[in-house]
């Protein structure tokens, strides 16, 4: 059954293929819902700068404002959201503008195009999501340095090839993943600077013929500056999402290493570490096992982020300068990147702070003899033997 949609904004009385706009719109109405409030607070500003420079009146700015908040507030109410029948967050809110408080609403465009419309809503939410994944990127990171501390004494086999190498401690290993995550939290500094112009004032991508404040209107969403030249908006698209979703992928590298750790090291044929009851599941025939399902999945969704990173990459390689509608779908792998980095780094701090090491299966397997082939090697050399004698010797044993 064919879709049936609203009115289209851009509609002139043509005729409209039915099948053509469902395919054109797709599922971009469900993306959109996380995008209402930005593209709300996007048009208070725009307005505002409209009634600055004398394009709509005193009263309708107030009227349009006022709507504005209203349909903020009842969203949050969870009273209205973009609906199946909507091309786009942007004219859902605009009909819903209209239908509140009649004629103003008509003006709320006035030298705006949805292609920057839509870039402002996305930086709007990067930096709300770049802030939300690196507080959680530290949240994890300190839990892993807390576990460090507790663990700095615990005997650890360091592996190399997985085979052990040399003797090594929990301090150091979890003080190691714990520094990783540090360093993660600098790729998110250079993503957000990728999301610290705005774009309103650049229409379509070559500037709109009206006397716009884009200074006052940056400064009201709280940017440094707007994008210049405007040309430069759209050419960028597609470049702060690849930065938001590379520093996720750092971080999703991270952690797949992480959960690999835990998976190998609490099998029963390594032993060392024991995963919390809550943090497995059970199976559906095998009354015996309990199964590590979350770092499992953990793991998986980590290599999904690299996948959704590959996507975006793709949709703007090699597109010519300009506006295009490949654009639309930089959303669905933007979004299901960061909804999967945020779901494990809330969930693993908890983990990490729940684990239980056999510190007498560690010491077992830190008895092994082997692992101290280096250092009685180099005891050797400390006594005046020529090194490589002293590794023959020791490999000979």
């Amino acid at each position: 059954m064919t879709q049936s949609f609203h009115r289209p904004v851009w509609d002139r009385g043509d005729a409209i293929d039915a099948q053509m706009l469902a395919f054109t719109v797709g599922d971009d109405p469900l993306w959109d819902r996380r995008l209402v409030e930005h593209d709300i607070t996007g048009s208070l500003a725009h307005v505002r700068g409209l009634a600055r420079v004398g394009l709509v009146t005193g009263e309708d700015c107030r009227a349009i404002c006022d709507g504005l908040e209203r349909l903020l507030a009842s969203f949050r109410r969870g009273e209205w959201t973009v609906e199946a029948g909507d091309e786009d967050v942007h004219s859902a809110v605009e009909r819903r503008l209209t239908e509140l408080v009649g004629e103003p609403g008509k003006r709320l465009h006035t030298g705006r195009s949805r292609n920057e419309q839509v870039t402002v809503d996305v930086r709007l939410w990067l930096r709300a999501a770049n802030a939300q994944a690196r507080e959680l990127v530290v949240a994890l990171s300190e839990s892993l340095a807390r576990a460090a501390e507790r663990h700095r004494d615990l005997p650890l086999p360091g592996y190399t090839h997985l085979r052990r190498a040399m003797p090594s401690t929990g301090g150091d290993w979890f003080g190691a993943h714990a520094r990783a995550f540090q360093l993660d939290v600098d790729e998110f500094d250079h993503a957000l600077r990728l999301a610290r112009e705005c774009p309103l004032g650049s229409g379509a991508g070559y500037g709109v013929p009206l006397p716009l404040d884009r200074e006052f209107v940056a400064r009201e969403l709280g940017f440094d500056r707007p994008v210049e030249p405007v040309t430069h908006v759209q050419h960028s698209r597609g470049r702060a999402e690849l930065a938001h979703v590379t520093a996720l992928e750092a971080v999703a590298l991270d952690i797949g290493k992480l959960t690999s750790d835990l998976w190998l090291y609490s099998t029963s044929e390594f032993g060392f570490v024991k995963l919390p009851t809550a943090f497995t599941t059970g199976s559906s025939l095998m009354p015996h096992k309990r199964n590590p399902d979350a770092i499992e999945l953990a793991r998986a969704h980590a290599r999904t982020i690299s996948s959704e990173r590959a996507a975006l990459l793709e949709l703007v390689r090699d597109l010519p300068s300009g506006y295009h509608r490949d654009f639309q779908l930089l959303k669905p792998p933007l979004f299901r990147a960061h909804d999967s980095a945020v779901a494990m780094l809330a969930l693993l701090p908890r983990l990490v702070d729940a684990l239980e090491f056999d510190v007498e299966a560690l010491q077992a397997a830190c008895a092994d003899p082997k692992l101290a082939a280096t250092q009685r090697a180099l005891e050797k050399v400390k006594a005046g033997v020529p090194f490589r004698d002293a590794y023959r010797e020791e490999a000979q044993r």
